[in-house]
């Protein structure tokens, strides 16, 4: 074995070179996994360990044996068609198993569930992740699959539908619509924020329900949505409302930050900043989400601002507008309003600047009911005083107390999250966002 490639606290994958791998576990998973009808427990073979006794087995030359959040390179569409089989296949026989936390196993068409408990994934957003590299996208959003995964044709992608489309797993994608339905907005539902109620109820009214009413809107005079600016702390969870957006869309998504369009060569950050949007152009409807938005449009009367800066700026300043005449939405984020350029925040380039503060009790409450719904739990657990606790801090904070709470619960044996796991994982979730202590420097 030349090196390990992944592992959990029961189990382990190792490169054993040749294009093979083996997966090593323990006794009681390997016993699990036999029980749930899943693998033949004959299959294994037994190795020592300091830990004690090891079970081992090896995937096969140039077979798949890997995390399914974490596949390496995909080749074709049979690549991508073989590995629905093996989650298909594996869902049939357990429809409730959390496949969304699983090591792909290809040689014996099955996916090996790791984590008992937590929110369970449904196999068309499994699907869609694995063959996007990990993005939270159903197979059924076509066009999103389509810019994601390119290497897929049209007919791939109906294949791989057509896989998943078994019962009703499809009817219950609230973002499933066609490529002509996605022009038009027709059957584009409700936007849902768990936790943020003001958000969502914005996004429904200045985005969803024009697309969804475009033709009463023009006969007032109003197009396509204007540009949207999210500001607020770090964590308050603007990030997290806008993948939820683009998601629920649908659509083609641009991204712009420092990684994507910054380059140490003058004029060519406008150029990428132009390349951009015109490739967006191409695909409308679709989105340019900036992130970090302070980055690339602060004020241009700061000191040390070199030509080549003002000439960025003014570059967006000039495609933010002609964004919508395109069909092309635009969603800014910044932590920092007040650095922006004040031409920036006029009308006409972002129409609406919302802010975006720290959840209160009751959204982070919110917050915790809609990422519990899915997890097997005591009915006795307060949830409104964990969401009091978890009040002001960083909806991501949320979202790590539930994770590390199912963690807990799965490595304790337990099959539902218990008044335990959560307060045990509230007393490792500190709030990072207070102020930190001062350390002092000198010697002892």
């Amino acid at each position: 074995m030349r090196r390990r490639l992944a592992a959990g606290e029961s189990w382990q994958i190792f490169d054993c070179g040749t294009d093979n791998r083996i997966l090593a576990c323990t006794l009681d998973v390997a016993e699990k996994w036999a029980g749930l009808g899943l693998i033949n427990l004959e299959m294994f073979a037994v190795a020592l360990a300091d830990e004690g006794q090891i079970l081992v087995i090896e995937g096969g030359h140039g077979y798949r044996v890997e995390q399914i959040d974490l596949p390496s390179s995909i080749g074709d569409a049979s690549d991508a068609e073989a590995f629905a089989a093996a989650l298909m296949a594996t869902v049939e026989i357990h429809p409730d198993l959390n496949s969304g936390s699983a090591i792909y196993f290809e040689r014996v068409s099955r996916v090996l569930p790791t984590q008992s408990v937590g929110e369970r994934i449904p196999p068309e957003r499994v699907l869609g992740a694995w063959v996007t590299g990990g993005v939270d996208v159903s197979i059924f959003s076509t066009r999103r699959i389509a810019t994601l995964a390119p290497w897929l044709d049209g007919d791939d992608i109906a294949r791989l539908q057509h896989s998943v489309g078994r019962g009703e797993s499809r009817a219950a994608e609230p973002a499933t619509y066609s490529e002509s339905e996605a022009t038009a907005g027709s059957g584009l539902q409700v936007l849902e924020l768990a936790g943020r109620p003001s958000l969502a109820e914005f996004f429904n009214e200045h985005v969803v329900d024009i697309l969804r009413n475009e033709d009463r809107y023009k006969m007032m005079g109003i197009g396509f949505p204007g540009a949207i600016l999210l500001h607020g702390p770090p964590g308050s969870g603007k990030t997290f409302a806008v993948e939820k957006l683009v998601g629920h869309l649908g659509w083609p998504c641009m991204s712009i930050d420092c990684g994507s369009i910054g380059s140490p060569y003058i004029h060519e950050t406008g150029r990428k900043i132009a390349t951009t949007f015109e490739e967006a152009a191409k695909v409308a409807p679709s989105l340019v989400v900036i992130d970090e938005i302070d980055a690339f449009l602060s004020a241009r009367e700061d000191g040390g601002h070199a030509q080549h800066r003002v000439e960025e700026v003014s570059e967006f300043l000039r495609r933010i507008p002609e964004a919508m005449q395109h069909r092309v939405l635009v969603v800014g984020m910044t932590n920092r309003l007040s650095a922006l350029d004040p031409a920036v925040v006029r009308r006409g380039r972002f129409d609406h600047i919302v802010e975006v503060g720290m959840p209160s009790a009751q959204e982070a409450t919110d917050a915790l009911r809609n990422l519990l719904a899915n997890v097997p739990t005591d009915p006795s657990i307060d949830i409104d005083a964990v969401g009091c606790i978890l009040a002001g801090r960083p909806l991501s904070d949320v979202g790590f107390v539930v994770r590390e709470a199912c963690r807990l619960a799965a490595r304790n044996h337990k099959d539902f999250v218990g008044k335990d796991e959560l307060s045990a994982a509230l007393s490792v979730t500190s709030d990072r966002s207070a102020a930190p202590q001062k350390r002092r420097i000198g010697f002892v």
